[in-house]
């Protein structure tokens, strides 16, 4: 895609990351390339298009990052910057993706309605209607109905439509920066097609994407911390088994011959690993789809 623009453009297109240079516009890729388009060189069609395709960079907000909200925009966006600005004890993080349907004026009040559902102080603009929250700390599971709930105020008390995407628990390892990639392209694409949830999961968006494109979700897609979850032996089973008898607990612990005290005590590692409780619906489903991903993708 950016070759085509290039040869449409020629040297009014530049991919030197000068977001500061106010004579072009800026965008983004889904894999996080910035490039930037001469404004005396776009029509307003084409610019219209471009922001339909590819994020809209602007530069204002890049200077009032504080210093850990700039380490964390480095880190995902810089191709130069490849450790994560979290402690190495530190097990995992989460991502949150926000989209307006149109650019905010009152900043200060979105980012402290967030900050009053999530807990998190960093709150990423990457433009004027859109933008990610990074959750150094993440609890185990999420309230989604809260997070819907936030939505529908931020609507009626600010007036602007809000999409807020739940990413997974992400290990805080050497790959982190492509899971953080993979999932943003996965919401980029559910943002931008006509299933209009205002309030998703991961969990919940995964059977809408591989309806949505099938060919497209690969098992890298998945949070390593689930990866590893399901290539252990004991956990796989007892998922399997759990799937096989209809989510019914006693069931499950007869098949497996254990307490169902001890299975019970399995769900809750599950748990507490992947931030998946499996015993809901939508988690089983999202489960079941994974382990068909990663059977038939091993490497």
């Amino acid at each position: 895609m950016l070759e085509n623009l290039k040869q449409h453009y020629k040297d009014a297109m530049t991919l030197d990351n000068n977001v500061t240079d106010t004579n072009y516009e800026w965008f983004r890729t889904d894999l996080g390339q910035t490039f930037g388009i001469l404004k005396t060189a776009l029509t307003e069609k084409e610019r219209d298009l471009l922001i339909t395709l590819f994020q809209q960079v602007t530069p204002t907000f890049e200077d009032t990052y504080t210093t850990n909200e700039r380490k964390w925009y480095n880190y995902l966006f810089q191709a130069e910057q490849n450790q994560a600005p979290l402690p190495t004890n530190q097990a995992t993080v989460r991502f949150y993706y926000f989209y307006l349907k149109r650019p905010i004026d009152d900043k200060q009040n979105f980012e402290e309605a967030i900050k009053g559902i999530i807990n998190s102080e960093l709150i990423i603009w990457l433009s004027y209607s859109n933008g990610i929250i990074i959750e150094e700390k993440p609890s185990i599971t999420v309230d989604v109905e809260m997070i819907k709930d936030l939505c529908g105020t931020l609507t009626t008390d600010l007036y602007v439509e809000t999409y807020l995407y739940v990413g997974q628990l992400q290990k805080n390892d050497a790959a982190l920066k492509e899971k953080f990639t993979l999932e943003q392209k996965c919401f980029q694409s559910l943002y931008r097609s006509a299933i209009q949830e205002k309030a998703l999961t991961f969990y919940e968006a995964l059977p809408l994407l591989i309806m949505q494109s099938p060919t497209s979700i690969q098992k890298d897609i998945l949070s390593n911390q689930l990866i590893e979850a399901l290539n252990e032996q004991e956990t796989l089973q007892t998922i399997e088994a759990f799937l096989q008898a209809n989510l019914n607990a006693s069931s499950t612990a007869k098949r497996l011959f254990i307490h169902r005290n001890s299975f019970q005590y399995r769900l809750e590692k599950l748990l507490e690993k992947t931030g998946l409780d499996i015993r809901t619906f939508s988690n089983a489903a999202f489960i079941f789809l994974a382990i068909i991903l990663v059977r038939h993708q091993r490497d």
